[in-house]
């Protein structure tokens, strides 16, 4: 059961990876319309805010600290939804970067004790989705910067997109070698 787990945090790393290299390597479009998108901003956004609202209402009831869940839920969603009017500007950034960081949270998990079957998948998230989910998340401009400044040249997006994808096909084959 817990080598199924694993190899299905295996698996959404490498879907991760897999899109984020194709879309780098094929310099696609959305990734420099991405920032400013109504549509990335509504689809990420709310698939952070579903994904934590889950997640509040799966915690253990002792995490609460023992607040009253449904209250605590109805005002967390409360206050994201109230992002889309008052902070409208990259929130696409900041909601793939949360999401970023949940993708990371559910590979952590499903890695927990797992040594040293986890070690691809704790590097990938701690090195990756923690390092750069945070960074975007708290200031989105940065993302910009990287992302014109990996698109500039043909070496740096072969380099980078070649790098996700390299990354996506081991994750790929640690999940098939699990016991």
């Amino acid at each position: 059961m817990v080598s199924v787990i694993l190899a299905q945090a295996y698996y959404a790393l490498a879907a991760f990876l897999l899109l984020a290299g194709w879309l780098i390597v094929t310099d696609a479009p959305v990734l420099r319309t991405f920032r400013r998108s109504k549509g990335a901003t509504y689809l990420l956004g709310l698939l952070a805010i579903g994904w934590f609202a889950w997640w509040l209402m799966n915690i253990p009831e002792a995490d609460l600290a023992g607040l009253p869940r449904l209250p605590v839920v109805i005002g967390f969603i409360g206050a994201s939804l109230a992002t889309f009017v008052y902070m409208p500007d990259f929130l696409s950034v900041r909601a793939l970067g949360v999401c970023m960081l949940f993708l990371a949270r559910h590979a952590l998990d499903g890695g927990y004790r797992q040594l040293p079957h986890s070690l691809l998948e704790a590097s990938v998230s701690y090195g990756v989705l923690i390092l750069f989910g945070f960074w975007w998340a708290c200031s989105p401009p940065v993302f910009c910067r990287q992302c014109d400044w990996v698109l500039a040249t043909d070496g740096r997006r072969k380099f980078f997109g070649g790098l996700s994808l390299l990354l996506a096909a081991a994750c790929v084959v640690q999940s098939l070698r699990l016991p």
